[in-house]
């Protein structure tokens, strides 16, 4: 039964990921609202900013119109501002990275966790995306290229009442269930309920080959597969032709006996077979209290084949107040133990380096750990991600949206420390308002900040090399920072590669006192906007001047009511205006009593015979005459006169308003338009009519190219006649 109407989609982002989802857009950016699935690629515009060449506070205004202009400059657009040059602005061109939705669904359900998965059998090539749902439900999806939408794969569920457990159990519902995935794609595990773990794994391309010490002289020939009792899915495909295992289900007690308070698992990197790292506690809740460091860290390697697991190591002793396992990728490796007042960090020996952010930790723990309590900072719903991968740098952003970089001392390929930082604002380390729910990497220096508190964020940084760390003495632009970056990035995998530890540059350490010294800088570069949540709201009418013309022009063209939020949290707050549909902003009206349908296009000259060569193509190479202004704005009318006679006629967008066209091959007697449009990149107009379809060249001539689609009695046929003119 439906209960309610949606009247607005959801728009605070819950979750997010990047992948290759789409053939031919490179990285798209997933973001999941609740009940809403997003796909977004990505687009670079540069545009230009004002810098003042003052002090800091007028750089200060200057970022403030900046910020301004790039709020209202959705496309990506250049925009001017008076008396830009009398003030003493210098014109500076940045790249902004902006989003574009390309696909979005509603979806069944709430969704709790995403995953990207590479499988061996995906139609389009690209990765696939598997969604977790709030009642132990798992969907893999893939890009439909035929139908352009996202096609499901399989779905898992886990809700049969045998895998309860106790009959006292609570809903699936009331737990706290999430999805975690291999690095590897070789499996997928969803954790639902108060002690189950449902292995989802997945075919990969080298599956077959699996016995690599396999001796065909000393073991015989390789046993040949049989395929006569495989499996039938639906009565017609072959299990094999999937791109996943059987399932099953593990009891955590099975893994370990003293698995029974599970807090937080991540699945490792660096390892051979699927290994996950499983934060948990000795003793329940009620039975902690006034007791410390009862915590245990756990590593299991997973063998798929026997649905059996090995423990690697443990690590006990661990504060109470930790709650996530942040897997860390090469070269740092290992795992991160994020708790509310320390961050631990654990090799793949089992070795802890840990640092304490605040002085309660000392009340908290035991546990030894390095002194930063002069950061006087709280865990608490903070989001890590990597910030450059190579070198082992990560960001952290705190529940207030303040951001932190984290580094680790690296002596060879043992982590002996780690270090924490806050960014100063200066720098841009307050530009996200408040908490945030989900943080992904999009570009090698953009990140997306998705946030159910208040607009999601896409940001970026860019980082200049001090004096000593160039390589060069020589001065250099702007625009070239990330270029040397680039190369020092390089140099590193190349020492990395050949392992070659006896050079200094090649270690984290040595760049982290760069990164720390102040001059990575974070800038906004886009937004989602977002009413989420919403805490109280109210209804009234627009006010206008009385008697002025926005009111006169408001007429019939506006909303009567207006509904009025307050939404967000925090700095993340705000007033967000509501109507049913689109408040236009009228700059000027006239009566047309005639027309019945206008058609507004942006057409690209055509090139002059004079530059085309026999071949059609331009003598100036193609690329000389077709430029940004090469285009001229039309306006087709379908009208219809007091005598019911019908219509069309073309005009042009000038200075002075919109001009009638004469002399052009456009004819107006040939009937009412029912449609029009451009083709071709804007290099044709189509105007459809009743029984024809016209198509022209942009420019003011408007040339009639092709006579198309002739009715008949028995159907609709296709006749390309040849290019005709009309006087």
């Amino acid at each position: 039964m439906q209960c309610y109407t949606e009247l607005t989609p959801p728009t605070g982002v819950t979750h997010s990921i990047t992948l290759q989802l789409i053939p031919g857009q490179g990285t798209n950016l997933v973001v999941a609202k609740s009940s809403l699935l997003q796909v977004f690629r990505t687009k670079t515009v540069t545009t230009e900013i004002d810098t003042l060449q003052t002090n800091g506070a007028s750089k200060g205004r200057s970022a403030a119109r900046y910020e301004n202009r790039l709020a209202n400059d959705d496309d990506g657009l250049e925009a001017s501002f008076l008396g830009g040059d009398s003030l003493g602005f210098r014109a500076d061109r940045t790249t902004n990275t902006k989003l574009v939705l390309v696909y979005e669904t509603p979806l069944a359900g709430t969704v709790i966790g995403l995953s990207k998965i590479k499988t061996s059998t995906s139609r389009s090539g690209c990765e696939s995306l598997l969604l977790a749902f709030r009642d132990a439900k798992l969907s893999l999806v893939e890009w439909d290229a035929e139908r352009n939408a996202l096609g499901t794969v399989s779905i898992h569920y886990y809700e049969q009442e045998e895998l309860q457990g106790s009959p006292w159990a609570a809903p699936l519902s009331h737990y706290v269930n999430f999805l975690v995935a291999d690095p590897g794609s070789r499996c997928a595990a969803l954790k639902f309920g108060a002690r189950n773990l449902a292995i989802l794994p997945f075919r990969q391309v080298d599956e077959d080959i699996d016995m690599g010490d396999w001796d065909e002289e000393l073991d015989g020939p390789r046993p040949q597969k049989d395929v006569s009792n495989a499996a039938v899915s639906n009565g017609a495909s072959n299990i094999e032709d999937t791109p996943y295992s059987p399932s099953f289900v593990l009891r955590l007690s099975n893994l370990d006996p003293s698995l029974l308070h599970p807090v937080h698992l991540a699945f490792l990197h660096e390892y051979r077979e699927p290994t996950f790292g499983i934060l948990a506690s000795t003793s329940s809740a009620s039975n902690a209290l006034g007791r410390k460091d009862h915590y245990t860290y756990m590593v299991f390697t997973l063998d798929l084949q026997q649905k059996a697991s090995t423990t690697i190591l443990s690590v006990s002793g661990l504060p109470q107040d930790l709650y996530r396992v942040v897997p860390l990728p090469a070269p740092v490796g290992g795992a991160l133990l994020v708790g509310c007042n320390e961050l631990i960090h654990i090799d793949q020996s089992g070795k802890p380096n840990g640092v304490a952010v605040n002085p309660m930790t000392k009340q908290c723990t035991s546990f030894g750990l390095a002194d930063q309590s002069d950061l006087n900072i709280r865990l608490e719903g903070c989001i890590i991600d990597v910030l450059t991968p190579d070198l082992g740098e990560f960001l952290m952003i705190l529940n207030d949206g303040r951001m932190v970089l984290i580094t680790f001392r690296i002596d060879g390929r043992t982590v002996s420390g780690l270090e924490l930082r806050l960014v100063p604002p200066a720098s841009g380390g307050t530009i996200i308002p408040g908490r945030i729910s989900t943080l992904s990497r999009i570009g090698k220096n953009v990140m997306f900040a998705g946030s159910e508190e208040g607009d999601s964020l896409v940001f970026g940084w860019t980082k200049k090399q001090t004096q000593a760390g160039r390589r060069k003495s020589k001065p250099r632009d702007d625009d070239f920072y990330m270029d040397d970056y680039e190369e020092e990035e390089e140099e590193v995998d190349e020492d990395d590669l050949y392992g070659e530890e006896t050079t200094s540059h090649h270690q984290p350490v040595s760049a982290a006192s760069s990164l720390l010294s102040g001059d990575l800088s974070f800038r906004i570069h886009d937004r989602l906007i977002s009413i989420a949540p919403i805490q109280s709201m109210t209804y009234g009418q627009p006010v206008w001047m009385p008697g002025s013309e926005e009111e006169r022009n408001s007429i019939g063209v506006h909303a009567d009511l207006q509904l009025v939020c307050a939404v967000g949290r925090d700095k993340s707050s705000c007033l967000a205006t509501m109507n049913l549909a689109i408040q236009p902003k009228v700059i000027g009206q006239f009566e047309f009593s005639e027309a019945r349908g206008f058609w507004t296009m942006c057409a690209k000259k055509p090139i002059p015979k004079s530059l085309q060569s026999d071949k059609g193509v331009s003598v100036l190479g193609g690329n000389d005459y077709d430029t940004g202004g090469q285009y001229d704005r039309f306006m087709i009318v379908a009208k219809v006169d007091l005598d019911g006679y019908e219509k069309s006629d073309v005009y042009a967008l000038t200075a002075a308003g919109f001009e009638g066209l004469c002399g052009t091959e456009f004819d107006p007697a040939a009937g009412i338009t029912i449609e029009a449009g451009t083709m071709g990149k804007g290099s044709r107009i189509v105007q459809i009519l009743k029984s024809e379809v016209r198509s022209y060249d942009g420019g003011i001539t408007l040339t009639i190219l092709n006579h198309l689609l002739t009715l008949r009695a028995d159907g609709l046929h296709q006749t390309l006649d040849s290019a005709r003119s009309f006087p």
